[in-house]
């Protein structure tokens, strides 16, 4: 987790870092630009207060000047900057990656950078580097343009010119701090937090030319330096913007969302078939849904990675297809269809209370029964796998869940005990893997 803290802290909190500020005689000159190696080892000076111990450098930087410190190596460190007895900034290690560290000097003059290990027992080599941030100028942003900017406890915002109707990803990318973005103008108004990789920030909207409001900040009003860029892409050929759009028998369509929006397509079937729906995207992890009359199907990532796939044997008639995103992320994606014939027999086989069926498993598949409950009570069904198949009930009447059950309490066979009215129920036989295949045997009865 990224993590920062500047300006002017406590001396408790100064009193823990590593080093006093008028040990400056003794530290090691940093070079803008530049790269220095150092060790941390058990001769190194110890801090008395927690163990820990410390490395000293200095470096010289006039009033304004911003720049970016850099911790690597097998050192698993933190860093500290002082000026004279005051804790400008810290950065400790995540564990993820090198430990960066921005300042922005207020007064000229020469600062001292303190390199630690994380804790008493943190020993190793390490390299430190310190690269100039070069401001940004005050210019609109537009595509194809990456500028650094700074953050002081509150949010900053940006013109973005777009010239040319597209696909824009904008991104705000920190190591100090939990970044977030809002876009707003010509009927836009989106904001994301985490979209981004780590806890960077992540837009991608389809926008019109025009002018925007582009707004960076943190979640916590932390300080540091961050980076913005914009990049454009060609809209896909038919991409879909609006819900309702007609779904192709045999083929594929392209749509957008937001990172909490939904996209639905009508798909009408003119006589029964075995249906598959594959939902993919190179941004999002999508989750597919298939509503009927009676019944609810959904998928997360059944089509591999992180896409859907639903493939079902389905009466002629008009279905609702859906897709959304589950990884906060927005952007395209692909929706296809692919038809084969329907086997023999009809779609839904009855479930009678009191009588056991067979059923086996298809990969991505839910075998549908129907159930009539004749008068209202407590009923039982239950299924139990062939191999290890992790089974899964789903009850549901009128295209509405009514229960579900994926393992009870001693088994991964589910064993479902409801109170039903008196009607007709469809009951999807399934996985919690709905790639898994495998035999099973249903029972529904009556408590």
């Amino acid at each position: 987790m990224k993590r920062f803290a500047a300006g002017l802290l406590s001396l408790a909190i100064a009193a823990a870092v590593h080093a006093p500020a008028h040990a400056a005689p003794s530290a090691r000159p940093l070079a803008m630009n530049g790269e220095t190696s150092g060790e941390i080892t058990s001769s190194t000076p110890i801090n008395h207060s927690d163990g820990t111990r410390s490395q000293l450098f200095s470096l010289q930087l006039a009033a304004g000047q911003a720049v970016s410190l850099s911790l690597e190596g097998p050192l698993n460190g933190s860093l500290a900057v002082f000026t004279r007895d005051t804790l400008v900034g810290r950065s400790e290690a995540d564990g993820e990656g090198p430990t960066t560290l921005s300042i922005r000097a207020d007064k000229a003059g020469q600062y001292l950078v303190s390199v630690s290990g994380a804790d008493a027992r943190a020993f190793g080599p390490f390299q430190l580097s310190v690269e100039p941030i070069v401001a940004y100028d005050g210019k609109p942003l537009v595509a194809g343009r990456r500028v650094t900017d700074w953050l002081r406890d509150d949010s900053k915002e940006y013109t973005l010119e777009v010239d040319k109707a597209g696909l824009y990803t904008l991104t705000m990318d920190s190591t100090e701090f939990d970044s977030r973005l809002e876009l707003s103008g010509n009927g836009v108004n989106m904001e994301d937090d985490d979209g981004g990789n780590q806890l960077n920030a992540r837009l991608v909207a389809p926008l019109q030319p025009g002018r925007y409001t582009l707004t960076a900040n943190s979640v916590s009003n932390a300080n540091g330096a961050f980076y913005l860029g914009v990049e454009r892409t060609d809209f896909p050929e038919g991409l879909v913007f609006e819900d309702g759009t007609n779904l192709p028998i045999d083929g594929k369509a392209s749509g957008f969302i937001n990172a909490d929006d939904t996209r639905s397509f009508v798909f009408n079937l003119p006589e029964r078939r075995r249906v598959q729906f594959d939902a993919s995207s190179r941004e999002l992890d999508t989750l597919l849904t298939l509503q009927g009359d009676d019944i609810i199907l959904t998928d997360d990532d059944g089509g591999g990675n992180v896409n859907s796939r639903l493939s079902q044997v389905l009466e002629a008639g008009q279905y609702n297809v859906s897709v959304r995103s589950v990884n906060s992320r927005g952007g395209v994606f692909q929706l296809s269809t692919s038809t084969s014939a329907a086997p023999e027999g009809p779609s839904r086989q009855e479930l009678k209370l009191g009588r056991e069926v067979q059923g086996q498993l298809r990969a991505g598949n839910r075998d549908l029964y129907t159930l009539e409950i004749p008068r209202k009570g407590k009923y039982l069904i239950s299924m139990v796998g062939a191999n290890g198949l992790d089974g899964m009930i789903t009850v549901m009447r009128n295209g509405e869940e009514v229960a579900q059950q994926d393992d009870s309490e001693d088994s991964l066979d589910p064993s479902l005990e409801v109170e039903l009215d008196a009607g007709r129920y469809v009951v999807l036989a399934h996985s919690f893997d709905s790639s898994a295949t495998g035999g099973y045997r249903l029972l529904a009865r009556r408590k």
